[in-house]
């Protein structure tokens, strides 16, 4: 019969068991001879499986490998989320306290303010995935071989090649930038948040690649405390910071319902101007009375002469043939606001009455 290459191994391990050796001995023997740890030891399955007539049996990971991918993709997406989230909202502040002096489209500086989407971004998958890797920790922790699976270091490689590639990207964007010139206070703010938010994560999963023997309990229950109780400091003043900004629930409520008022007030506007305005050369329509004359004509529905909550009919006092008051009650000022209004439809918090004149251009 041929011999094959494990052949020299199952003849030393026969032999050294006929002669009484344990396995370790002759585990330690022959690696220390050059053999490498997976031929030793499949050697001496092999052995094992001829003495025994029983063939070692091979462990399924499926069900676990499954369960790891899991795990990981759901900690890796819910990560990417808040994470993503924090900075947008970092970059929403930074744009607020340093405005850049040059940009002309103030209506977008004023509407990109709120950061309702990212809070509430973060208010759902930062829990989510805390709650995620405690449980991965608890499961490493109570069985040590999963430090080693496959799956679990190709997805946490692939969390890194995310966060490497995204600083790289910052640090070529503020390289870029700053050849052109770009050299302000809002410019470095927005590239160390960046790296700053990067960095932390790409840290935190090196630290899950590193080999046992150099990792202890405690050093890795300091580094999980410390990562988790960072991203919870860096989400509640996040939190705090758009309160402060952006008001509370019931203020940012307010500021849409002043918004749809201001909106019906323009639209009811809009119709006497096209419908009272006279053609050239003729005479002027005179204004109705009242304002459900206009949803007697089709000309605009009843929710639009309502206030949306009072669902009261707004104020509108006819002064002439062409001249009108339109009056609603506000719940904050405009100013306070910071929309970007024409001044004619600026407005402080209760009632105001705007005057127009159909005869006039349409004041917007």
């Amino acid at each position: 019969m041929a011999s094959t290459p494990d052949s020299p191994l199952r003849d030393f391990i026969q032999a050294s068991k006929d002669k009484g050796a344990s396995d370790e001995a002759i585990a330690a023997i022959l690696t220390r001879q050059g053999w490498s740890e997976d031929d030793v030891y499949k050697a001496l399955g092999t052995y094992w499986s001829e003495t025994t007539g029983i063939p070692v049996p091979l462990r399924t990971r499926t069900r676990e490998s499954s369960r790891e991918a899991f795990l990981y993709l759901l900690a890796f997406s819910t990560l990417c989320g808040w994470a993503t989230a924090l900075g947008s909202a970092l970059f929403t502040y930074i744009n607020h306290w340093f405005p850049e002096p040059v940009e002309i489209n103030y209506a977008y500086a004023s509407f990109s303010k709120s950061v309702t989407k990212e809070m509430a971004t973060m208010f759902v998958t930062l829990p989510i995935f805390l709650l995620v890797m405690r449980a991965i920790i608890r499961e490493s922790s109570s069985n040590p071989e999963q430090l080693q699976s496959g799956v679990r270091k190709w997805l946490t490689y692939i969390a890194l090649l995310g966060t490497a590639g995204t600083m790289i990207g910052d640090l070529i964007w503020f390289m870029t930038y700053l050849l052109q010139g770009e050299i302000t206070t809002r410019f470095f703010l927005k590239s160390a948040v960046v790296l700053v938010i990067c960095g932390a994560i790409f840290l935190y999963y090196l630290r899950f690649l590193q080999p046992p023997e150099k990792r202890t309990s405690f050093t890795d229950q300091a580094w999980n405390r410390a990562f988790t109780w960072g991203s919870l400091a860096s989400v509640i003043c996040v939190f705090g910071l758009g309160f402060i900004i952006d008001g509370t629930p019931s203020q940012y409520r307010d500021r849409r319902t002043d918004n749809q008022r201001l909106h019906d007030l323009q639209f009811i506007t809009n119709v006497l101007q096209n419908n009272s305005r006279p053609p050239a050369n003729q005479q002027p329509v005179p204004l109705p009375e009242n304002l459900k004359q206009l949803v007697d004509r089709k000309l605009i529905t009843q929710a639009r002469i309502q206030d949306p909550i009072s669902k009261k009919d707004y104020r509108y006092v006819r002064m002439s043939d062409s001249k009108y008051q339109l009056c609603a009650i506000f719940a904050t000022s405009s100013i306070d606001n910071d929309r970007m209004e024409s001044a004619f439809w600026k407005h402080s918090a209760g009632e105001t009455c705007f005057e127009v004149d159909v005869l006039k251009n349409t004041p917007y």
